[in-house]
């Protein structure tokens, strides 16, 4: 199964990536040199030089430029110089390699781009964003109405919910409908995000990265989650760690019959997080703490080691089907109690370098 990965600033990594090329469906990154328009706090961007240098040695890999931030100020939607210039952008960098797509998360954004008649709107497929959360056949064939109905083209793939990667009943019914409606439509599960479960900060989350890219507030997302969301909640309860919908390296073949291409996450982690993360997923196999290949989670790798050989090959079946009534369940506490261990944090002598 092919992986659809990021495109990163980091010379090392692309040079990985071109050597496995052969087994990549597509790389996505950020609007270079532009407006924050994706869904990641920023702390760097690609140029447009280094686009130009590396995407064509991937060849034939589609591209996709992300657009999935929540929402932009409101001001923005009717002002047609500025989506004229993100349309511009989109053009050089159709020029570069051939840009497939882009990746949305705002519908009002999309509309408001497809009305400037801008060339270069009918040559991109607009592919919904897994913050959109398709989790149902009526919700996707909602969604491609509503792009049928901009200048867009329809997308190559659709992204689903991350819900859906542990109930296989669900999933099964919801692509065997999609692919009899719309049988050019590809699907593509996410593997390693690692949020909690039908996460209860996401949609909070989302719109406070937003607010924050809007540059029109202070950047405090990544402190809010460490005092009231996720971090916190994770600290105090590690074991929940095994009851996201995360997909193992190991278990990619349950999903052959399912999936046509799976989406790596962590473009803000940096390139070696990146190489292990799509070696392990590419090579179906990982010998290490789990912990470190996941997006959303990989910061409690420095808190515990989660030995993904201990799982074994009943892990999947195992959590598949979980019915999220934690209260009265203990099997992943006593998965976690098995296989993980706490780290011993080693504090290196000071050395006065002065």
């Amino acid at each position: 199964m092919k992986l659809s990965v990021p495109f990163i600033a980091d010379d090392p990594y692309i040079d990985f990536l071109v050597k496995n090329k052969s087994l990549l469906s597509s790389v996505y990154f950020a609007l270079p040199d532009g407006p924050a328009l994706d869904a990641r706090v920023q702390f760097g961007s690609l140029d447009l030089p280094f686009l130009k240098k590396h995407l064509p040695r991937l060849g034939k890999i589609k591209t996709y430029c992300l657009f999935n931030t929540r929402f932009i100020t409101p001001e923005r939607y009717f002002d047609t110089r500025f989506l004229n210039r993100i349309l511009d952008r989109l053009q050089a960098l159709d020029s570069i390699g051939g840009l497939s797509g882009i990746v949305f998360s705002d519908m009002y954004l999309l509309t408001a781009l497809s009305k400037t008649g801008h060339k270069q709107v009918k040559s991109l497929e607009a592919v919904p964003g897994i913050n959109m959360m398709l989790d149902n056949a009526p919700k996707a064939f909602s969604m491609l109405a509503a792009i049928r109905e901009t200048r867009f083209k329809l997308p190559g793939k659709l992204v689903l919910d991350r819900s859906l990667n542990r109930d296989f009943n669900g999933l099964g019914k919801m692509v065997s409908a999609i692919r009899q409606a719309f049988p050019d439509v590809g699907i593509e599960l996410m593997a390693n995000e690692g949020c909690l479960s039908h996460c209860p900060f996401k949609l909070t989350h989302d719109a406070q990265v937003s607010l924050s890219n809007t540059r029109l507030v202070p950047e405090m997302t990544h402190r809010i989650s460490q005092v009231h969301g996720c971090h916190d909640f994770f600290h105090h309860h590690p074991h929940f760690f095994f009851s996201s919908p995360f997909i193992r390296p190991e278990d990619l073949t349950a999903y052959a019959r399912l999936a046509d291409t799976v989406k790596i996450s962590g473009r803000t982690l940096g390139s070696r997080f990146l190489i292990q993360a799509v070696n392990a997923y590419i090579h179906q196999s990982f010998d290490g703490n789990l912990l470190e290949l996941m997006d959303a989670t990989r910061f409690l790798a420095d808190a515990y080691h989660v030995d993904n050989k201990q799982l074994g090959p009943d892990f999947l079946n195992t959590l598949a089907g979980c019915n999220h009534l934690c209260v009265n369940c203990t099997r992943c506490r006593d998965l976690f109690n098995r296989t993980a261990r706490q780290q011993t944090r080693i504090l290196k002598p000071y050395k006065d370098r002065s």
